[in-house]
């Protein structure tokens, strides 16, 4: 009528030895995904380390009350993907006003050019450029028309490469 104790403990031993095998391979899934994940920001971490940008050069070329910029860049760093860079022209996410290389891979010591297209020659008006790479970092560029609005050149008043996701 009942079932035998045999029969029961069987059921019970059959039950824990099948929630033991679950929870084990459970744990074995969060250990492996942890560890990949722990990997990934370790390897993130030092392309960012070891990722930078120069500003190396500069020419322009001048029209009537406008000019166009071209900056030329060097990478000092470990290899990056300019087709994966953001531009930031005077805080404003653009891709109208700035021509950008059309390069796969921009490997360490190798240059490529980004061109500024359409700016005012006014000399009251100090310009910047962020170019932002994919691992987070950026190179920040300011220059400024100097001179008159006939007759003078753009003049770079800084450049710098900063890293705000290290550490």
């Amino acid at each position: 009528m009942g079932v035998s104790v045999p029969a029961a403990f069987a059921v019970l031993l059959i039950a824990m030895l099948v929630s033991f095998g679950m929870l084990y391979v459970s744990s074995e899934n969060a250990y492996s995904m942890v560890h990949k994940a722990t990997e990934d920001y370790n390897q993130m971490a030092l392309r960012a380390k070891t990722s930078e940008l120069e500003l190396t050069g500069y020419n322009y070329t001048v029209g009537t009350g406008f000019y166009d910029i071209t900056f030329n860049i060097t990478n000092r760093g470990s290899t990056l993907s300019p087709v994966r860079w953001t531009y930031i022209l005077d805080g404003i996410v653009t891709t109208t006003s700035v021509v950008a290389p059309s390069r796969e891979y921009l490997l360490p010591g190798e240059w490529t050019t980004v061109t500024v297209q359409n700016l005012q020659t006014d000399p009251t008006i100090t310009y910047s450029l962020v170019v932002s790479t994919e691992v987070g970092c950026g190179l920040k560029i300011k220059w400024k028309w100097v001179g008159n609005t006939t007759n003078g050149s753009p003049q770079v008043v800084s450049s710098a490469w900063y890293c705000p996701v290290e550490g």
